[in-house]
């Protein structure tokens, strides 16, 4: 950890030698402390009046009035935090936390820095005439140092904004701050150990902290702040192996232990907002993970009912014959194979048919579909129409995420030579029979949003914001970056 300010010792020698004989105000130990002596004349009536009337005239500056107003009205002592920090150096080590703040993308000014450095200077060397006049200060200190400490380690804990709030397709765990983990934090007495221990340990997080420190156009710092934002919703690192299919990329890659092992192009979901799709399309590869540990040698795909729905229902009502052209069959509710020549495919009873494409050279999932448990039917997969791969667009799948190299990322998965020698036999041949492969061991799968991030070589990369996710995060945003001299 950094330098950070400590209360000087001769503080706590004094207060330790105030050890009472009679019950004594824990402000009026303060006076000989600070050098104060209207402090001796605190009156915890005349300072809970004066709490309330600072409490109301700062409310509307609070980021969390509510939080404040429930926590001091279960601790009705209304000194609870300065009583336990102000000598112990929590309260400076908090200014000193926030004076770091644009490492994270952040202004201190947004958590009160100024204000509770301001606070603190006044009541450490201000000659108070009037204890009325200290009150003030007390509360003001008091009731910045907690709203500033509860927004801080929420931001660093758990980002700013809820990204669930801002995207529909954002499937991932999110962890937000809530009273009782804010309380919890608040009441601590060790603030300089907490405060160090949530800063973020991702490497990619540092990374970009590192890059904020040197020169830097507006437009790059904001980029990384977005990004930056985006891993304090992840909360932890990535593991020691895994994939990553990084959407605004169009790229797959397999890392250990910090080193690119394989990378392919993929194609992803297909939506209105990305160049050249069709408008009213919205299949967006979704931003969640899981762990690979099967896959499938010419695969079945059973094709999902929003699918059914959307496209297939209407190509069969224009041409019965278009799930024998390609290698598809129907399945009533009571799960009989049903002849397309014979159904009336207008009516209502049919939408709750279900549908397969069997394994074959035109099989929407090519010869081998690679499965992590999820509850969205996502997952990697071969494909028959290869040429977009070629595209710089590859924005044109309904979801799911087309590999460029199956080949190449079975046997990077199965790690078994033989194993893979046989795999690549059976998706190269004329073979259609389905067959699982257990892996011995899963691998983690991300799939992620950064449209900056690092390439190969570990250099800052801008990407395409292929589905539109930085207007609405930047405008969230804002209001916390720091102001960027011109």
């Amino acid at each position: 950890m950094n330098k950070i300010i400590l209360p000087l010792l001769s503080l706590l020698l004094i207060l330790q030698s105030c050890g009472p004989t009679k019950e004594v105000h824990f402000v009026h130990t303060l006076a000989p402390i600070l050098k104060q002596p209207v402090l001796a004349d605190f009156d915890t009536t005349a300072y809970f009046q004066a709490f309330d009337e600072t409490f109301n005239k700062l409310k509307s500056s609070l980021k969390n009035p509510k939080w404040m107003a429930q926590f001091y009205a279960d601790h009705h002592r209304k000194l609870q935090l300065t009583e336990s920090q102000l000598l112990m150096g929590g309260m400076d080590t908090l200014c000193y936390f926030l004076s770091q703040a644009e490492s994270h993308g952040m202004r201190g000014t947004y958590f009160h820095q100024v204000e509770l450095q301001q606070a603190l200077k006044e009541l450490r060397t201000k000659k108070y005439t009037d204890v009325a006049e200290a009150y003030k200060t007390l509360a003001t200190l008091e009731i910045r140092a907690n709203d500033a400490f509860v927004a801080y380690i929420n931001m660093l804990q758990y980002g700013a904004i809820n990204p669930k709030n801002l995207y529909g397709r954002y499937f991932e765990k999110v962890i937000r701050g809530d009273f009782k983990r804010s309380e919890a934090a608040a009441l601590r007495t060790d603030w300089a150990f907490f405060l160090d221990s949530i800063q973020p340990e991702i490497k990619a997080y540092k990374s970009f902290q590192e890059a904020l420190a040197g020169p830097l156009s507006t437009a790059k710092r904001e980029q990384i702040y977005l990004s930056m934002e985006r891993l304090r919703w992840k909360g932890v690192d990535f593991p020691q192996e895994y994939i990553m299919v990084n959407i605004p990329e169009q790229q797959l890659r397999i890392v250990k232990e910090q080193e690119v092992q394989l990378m392919m192009r993929v194609c992803i979901g297909e939506t209105d907002y990305a160049p050249f799709s069709k408008k009213g399309v919205n299949h967006e590869t979704p931003i969640l993970s899981g762990l690979i540990d099967r896959m499938q040698v010419n695969p079945v795909w059973n094709i999902p009912q929003s699918i059914v729905k959307k496209e297939l229902l209407d190509k069969l009502i224009e041409n019965p014959s278009y799930l024998e052209n390609r290698n598809m069959v129907a399945y009533n509710k009571k799960g009989q194979l049903v002849d397309p020549q014979t159904v009336d495919w207008s009516a209502d009873s049919v939408k709750s048919y279900s549908f397969k494409q069997n394994p074959g050279a035109d099989n929407s999932l090519g010869n081998i579909k690679f499965i992590f448990k999820n509850p969205y039917a996502i997952y990697l997969h071969d494909t028959p129409s290869k040429a977009a791969f070629g595209a710089a667009n590859r924005a044109v799948s309904h979801g799911c995420v087309r590999v460029e190299k199956p080949v190449d990322l079975a046997a990077y998965l199965v790690k078994d030579t033989v194993e893979a020698q046989k795999i690549k036999e059976e998706m190269l041949s004329d073979n259609t029979t389905s067959r699982w492969v257990k892996m011995k061991k899963g691998i983690p799968v991300f799939m992620t949003y950064y449209t900056t991030w690092f390439d190969p070589k570990g250099k800052i990369t801008q990407y395409p914001d292929i589905y539109g996710y930085d207007a609405p995060l930047k405008e969230k945003m804002k209001k916390y970056f720091p102001k960027i001299a011109s």
